[in-house]
């Protein structure tokens, strides 16, 4: 009886004093075996193992597959990513992929059209389709989820309050204001409760929220080709943060990414929390302390000028140029991105990349809330990365630093007045001096035609620095 199996690859980052696991420290792993390198944010671990069982069974278990878990943070898988490709790597067979920085890893990515010839791109979001695309119309990635930023609110403490749903962000300002006096009354929650959680940690999560905040107050990052973050809707985006986290958010959130903002929004001590859909499935398990006690909208407009927003994501999978196995590889990211694949993680409330499945009889009858999702999907606003392309990771890092030092400045004295403009101005400049430099061109050392001597040092190199241990799922077939 075949035995199929999977590895978890427990991932530990080493830098300037890395410790040294050799591939040969670990179990032999046969000629067939393909390296997906994965998230395991929210329920996503759990969710690809089943689907590997699947795509394991499909094939009569003749193959096996080694999954490497990232990171949660989207920073910190880019850089993960950009040290591997850096060092010629071919370890990784299928990889996960944020649609922010697709393009900055285009010329490593292995393009699909001869694996994808019956896939009907129509049915796609056309701003799916985009990404998924390089600059010749060639698919180099397969999308596996939409994402777009909403606003949850807690029904319950609206209705005790008779307060109606935000319609503009400075309602909203006032609602969560309000309800937290009202429910720090009650001594245990005194200091305690909070009426909005946010993520304003230095990654790419505040990246995201900068981009749909600004959109909320009409502005942008970036216009005809020049950055715009020096604007009067920039400054009102940044005084109106800086107010929220003087008054209505813990100072925590200046550490806090998606989890962390979950975590405390789902044990009741928030009014409003900012988030990805991913996080209402989880919410509404009748474990947490707001389980059916959530709604959700859109990230509102501002009274003064705007639109209803929500930052575009979503999570595509492609197949490494330095692939030994490049069908194989592209038959996995097919599988675990497929229509019927998306189908099943609409109960977890990720959100289908096609169209077609937001009218499917089924979803529209168990999973409303994700049928609600496809308008906030067609008003989504995109980061900037199509104008930045492999100098994106650079501006974004300097987007989320500056506004995370913005956020930390403006609490040392909370009665003063706080003016954001001179370090708009600045971000401004270092944005303008990003897209005035072209895109980088991988030296021709760390190319995709790397020869096999070079890639052999660059699957040495990556065990050593990033691999620790491995533990095993085995699954009788």
């Amino acid at each position: 009886m075949t035995v199929k199996r999977f590895n978890l690859l427990k991932k530990t980052v080493f830098f300037a004093a890395a410790m040294a696991f050799s591939w040969g420290s670990m179990a032999p792993v046969s000629a067939d075996t393909i390296r997906l390198a994965y998230r395991s944010k929210g329920c996503e671990m759990d969710l690809v193992r089943k689907a590997l069982d699947a795509w394991m069974k499909k094939h009569n278990g003749e193959h096996t597959v080694d999954v490497i878990i990232l990171p949660h943070s989207s920073s910190e898988c880019y850089a993960l990513y950009k040290q591997w490709f850096g060092a010629g790597s071919f370890d990784i067979d299928v990889l996960q992929a944020d649609i922010a920085w697709l393009n900055s890893f285009s010329d490593y990515w292995q393009p699909l059209d001869e694996y994808c010839q019956d896939i009907d791109q129509s049915d796609y979001f056309d701003v799916i389709r985009e990404n998924m695309l390089d600059n010749d119309g060639r698919i180099i990635a397969l999308p596996m989820y939409a994402d777009c930023g909403v606003m949850y609110y807690r029904r319950d403490l609206l209705e005790k309050y008779n307060k109606k749903v935000p319609e503009t962000l400075e309602e909203l300002y006032e609602t969560a204001l309000y309800i937290q006096n009202e429910e720090r009354k009650d001594e245990a929650k005194k200091n305690r409760f909070y009426g909005l959680v946010y993520q304003a940690k230095a990654f790419e999560i505040l990246t995201c929220n900068f981009a749909e905040l600004l959109d909320a107050f009409g502005g942008t990052i970036v216009k005809a080709g020049k950055a715009e973050v020096n604007s009067p809707q920039g400054i009102r985006a940044i005084e109106f943060l800086v107010k929220c986290i003087r008054n209505i958010m813990s100072s925590s959130v200046l550490n806090y990414s998606e989890e962390d903002a979950r975590g405390m929004f789902q044990s009741g001590n928030a009014v409003f929390m900012r988030n990805w859909p991913y996080a209402y499935a989880l919410m509404n398990d009748p474990s947490t302390a707001v389980s059916g006690k959530i709604g959700v909208m859109v990230i509102p407009p501002s009274a003064n000028g705007g639109k209803e927003s929500g930052c575009l994501g979503g999570w595509f999978v492609a197949v490494s140029k330095y692939s030994k196995h490049k069908e194989l590889a592209a038959d996995l990211a097919r599988f675990i991105s497929s229509k019927e694949q998306q189908k099943i993680r609409v109960n977890f409330a990720y959100l289908p990349t096609f169209k077609s499945l937001y009218s499917d009889c089924d979803i529209e009858r168990t999973n409303p809330f994700v049928v609600s999702m496809k308008n906030m999907l067609l008003n989504a606003v995109s980061r900037p990365s199509k104008y930045f392309h492999t100098n994106y990771q650079k501006a974004s890092s300097e987007i989320y630093n500056v506004v995370n030092i913005m956020l930390m400045d403006s609490l040392e004295d909370r009665n003063a007045e706080y003016d954001p403009g001179r370090s708009l101005k600045r971000l401004n400049e270092k944005l303008n001096s990003l897209l005035s430099q072209p895109a980088r061109v991988p030296s021709k050392q760390n190319a995709p035609e790397a020869s096999e001597k070079e890639n052999s040092a660059g699957q040495d190199g990556f065990f050593k620095s990033i691999l620790k241990g491995a533990f095993a799922f085995p699954q009788k077939g």
